[in-house]
């Protein structure tokens, strides 16, 4: 109430002042055409005059006003490459929130990494808001996007970005962790997102390019920015985004007889269905002809473990290891109703 007061206040003594000058205005200009009141045409060149400027100020204010600020409002400056550095500066000067929308970032590999940690972390202590959001690598939008960049390691950039993220927010101290939030999405972004407080810059996806070799940088609050913004805030809130912790595993219940054991299990999905990696604490349950599973919480579902045909698990196993990457060789079940 206290600050909204202030700039109450703020205004009347703005609009005392606009006063004040107006009427000064008019006392210079009675001041000056007074003496020559009595000068032959006087009353026709004062009409003139005061005419001529009334049909400036109309155009001033109906024309060239409104089209000078929907110019500035739209206006798009083109850049060939994005420039970390100049995206790292800005973090370290934000003040409100930034948001990152990208299958994979440059930001999240060396050479920034170091400095964009360390920006980050700076920001977050001055109460900067972050929400960045990337692809999962075992979805068709990643492997479209590697095929679109090869022979760029998409996939492989992706799932890097994803564990670097998860051991930074890992380190965060606990009061800066609601501020600091990443989402996996199964759907790719229509365009590379940035956007540092009222600076934002997105790129157009093209086929063997890489988006930040074509970039447009626009106002939040112009045409452009807020169709940019309203495509982030709409995915940043839709269905079938999850946290780091929800893209690496899944938690089930397996049950065999009166034995019921927990697991938090790495996962993948294929077809719309969830397949399991076993491989080593749940396989005395999993094998077990009698076992049942179930999905833990409200709502909880029953399920039990189905093998897969070589084919499929051929395919199953390619988008786990897109995911999680190559390691030891993990036994993938499917998850089906019983």
């Amino acid at each position: 109430m206290a600050r909204r007061g202030r700039l109450s206040d703020s205004r009347y003594r703005l609009s005392y002042l606009y006063a004040a000058i107006g009427a000064l205005l008019l006392v210079t200009a009675f001041a000056l055409l007074h003496p020559a009141r009595h000068t032959p045409g006087f009353a026709d060149e004062l009409r003139i005059s005061i005419g001529a400027n009334l049909i400036d100020l109309t155009l001033a204010v109906l024309v060239l006003q409104p089209l000078v600020l929907y110019l500035s409002r739209n206006a798009v400056r083109r850049r060939n490459r994005l420039d970390y550095r100049d995206v790292l500066d800005r973090i370290e000067t934000a003040k409100d929130r930034v948001d990152l929308w990208k299958h994979w970032t440059g930001l999240l590999e060396s050479p920034h990494e170091a400095r964009f940690a360390e920006a980050v972390r700076g920001a977050l202590d001055r109460g900067v808001r972050f929400r960045i959001m990337l692809t999962d690598p075992s979805s068709p939008d990643a492997a479209e996007r590697a095929r679109q960049v090869a022979p760029t390691d998409a996939i492989t950039a992706i799932r890097q970005n994803i564990e670097r993220l998860e051991a930074f927010s890992a380190a965060l101290p606990a009061r800066h962790r609601p501020a600091f939030q990443v989402r996996i999405s199964t759907t790719g972004p229509a365009h590379a997102f940035y956007r540092v407080d009222d600076w934002l810059t997105y790129g157009v996806f093209r086929d063997r390019r890489v988006s930040e070799s074509s970039q447009r940088e626009v106002r939040v609050h112009g045409d452009l920015g807020e169709l940019a913004l309203e495509a982030f805030e709409n995915r940043w809130n839709g269905v079938g985004l999850q946290s780091i912790a929800a893209h690496y595993r899944m938690r089930l219940q397996l049950t065999v007889n009166d034995d019921t054991s927990e697991y938090e299990l790495r996962y993948v999905i294929h077809d719309g269905e969830p397949w399991v990696n076993v491989n080593p604490t749940a396989l005395p349950h999993a094998f077990h002809p009698d076992h049942r599973v179930t999905t833990p919480g409200p709502g909880a579902t029953r399920w039990i473990l189905a093998a897969a045909t070589p084919e499929t698990l051929d395919r199953v196993t390619a988008l786990y290891t897109a995911k999680y990457g190559p390691g030891e060789g993990p036994v993938l079940l499917r998850l089906t109703a019983p």
